[in-house]
């Protein structure tokens, strides 16, 4: 058994990101995260290790190859991890002080605002948060008052990707927008994955969507990477059915996100954190809810919807006029995306900021520790 360190004021605690398993899709989070705290990334499996070399080869990373030796790993060198799952304090505090003596203080990096469920965050004593809308549904939901302590973050892969805007638009135009046969009008379809919550859209519409696609428009499907893990067969048979589409690019564990909206022109959804990362851009957004999920849910479910133009489920087959008819621009919603945007986000913050206030809550946290 190691010894349980022990912590003062004096002492610095290290810290480290923890994306092991089939995270990729916590992966354009967690490494800026790292990038903007200048801790290492640990992961367990090559394709990660894969992806983090090419997709964001400014961070470092730490590979363990065993994945029993982790927590161990962990336990040895670390007292800080930053996650993105909601379950991992839960699941992997009482493993770590069983079996290493050791408490683990987590900070959980959640992976997108959206208009979805925020239960995860009832499990969690540090947090960071991106802005005044992520803090009043916590408040809301009686769920702030958990937290030992958070940090505000803005929109800070944006902040990331500015930085770094010439490499990211070089990959994505070779990976991505150089497959189209001629530049056109681009659509970027995003649904998320078929949660609890029957969100996705893909199962109900993601065919139709391609069958219908015209000749004058390129469509970009980024497909949520679970999707993948869940539902191989469905997104092989996509690739192989569509593959010789001039006009279709079909990404299914593809990590990047902001360079793809940076040069998509309208943007098609249904209840994706993606949809609030295109807020940005102020360009036409158009949404499904196959399910009528939006009306079982509250009010605030559906500020997103709010800011685009949710296609009717009568027009489902012929979306493509639809949008035709209903892409101009909008000085209301034009209105509205650019306050919610600011509502979710807030200001920009430097990735100096953010590390020295979650250093500062971090080393507040030492003088009365908590797990």
């Amino acid at each position: 058994m190691l010894k349980e360190k022990t912590n003062s004021p004096e002492t610095k605690l290290c810290s480290v990101c923890l994306a092991p398993g089939d995270s990729v899709n916590h992966l354009d989070h967690l490494a800026v995260i790292a990038y903007a705290l200048d801790i290492p990334v640990v992961v367990d499996e090559p394709f990660l290790v894969d992806t983090l070399k090419k997709y964001y080869p400014q961070v470092k990373l730490l590979y363990i190859e065993h994945h029993a030796q982790i927590l161990e790993f962990l336990s040895s060198n670390y007292d800080v991890l930053f996650v993105s799952s909601a379950n991992y304090r839960k699941d992997l505090s009482p493993l770590l002080e069983i079996l290493f003596r050791k408490k683990m203080q987590f900070w959980y990096c959640p992976h997108g605002n959206s208009d979805k469920p925020v239960k995860g965050f009832g499990d969690q004593n540090f947090s960071l948060i991106y802005g005044d809308q992520m803090e009043d549904r916590l408040q809301k939901e009686n769920l702030l008052s958990n937290l030992t302590s958070y940090a505000r973050t803005g929109n800070y892969r944006y902040t990331f990707y500015k930085k770094h805007a010439s490499f990211y638009d070089a990959l994505v135009e070779d990976e991505v927008f150089s497959k189209f046969a001629k530049k056109q009008t681009t659509i970027i379809y995003a649904p998320t994955w078929q949660d609890l919550q029957t969100s996705s859209s893909l199962f109900e519409v993601g065919i139709s969507i391609i069958d219908q696609l015209p000749s004058h428009y390129n469509l970009i499907i980024k497909l949520h990477p679970w999707i993948d893990h869940h539902h191989q067969g469905f997104v092989a048979m996509l690739k192989e059915k569509y593959q010789e589409k001039p006009n279709i690019v079909i990404l299914s564990l593809y990590p990047l996100v902001l360079p793809l909206l940076e040069r998509s022109d309208i943007y098609l959804g249904d209840f994706s954190s993606i949809s609030y990362d295109y807020l940005y851009y102020n360009r036409p957004m158009f949404f499904f809810d196959p399910l009528d999920r939006k009306e079982k849910k509250n009010q605030e479910s559906s500020l997103i919807h709010g800011c685009g133009i949710s296609i009717p489920e009568k027009h489902f087959s012929n979306l493509f006029s639809f949008i035709e008819s209903n892409k101009h621009p909008s000085s209301l919603l034009k209105k509205k995306r650019a306050k919610l945007f600011q509502y979710a986000f807030g200001k920009e913050r430097s990735f100096q900021e953010i590390k020295e206030e979650v250093n500062h809550k971090i080393n507040l946290s030492m003088i009365a520790p908590t797990g």
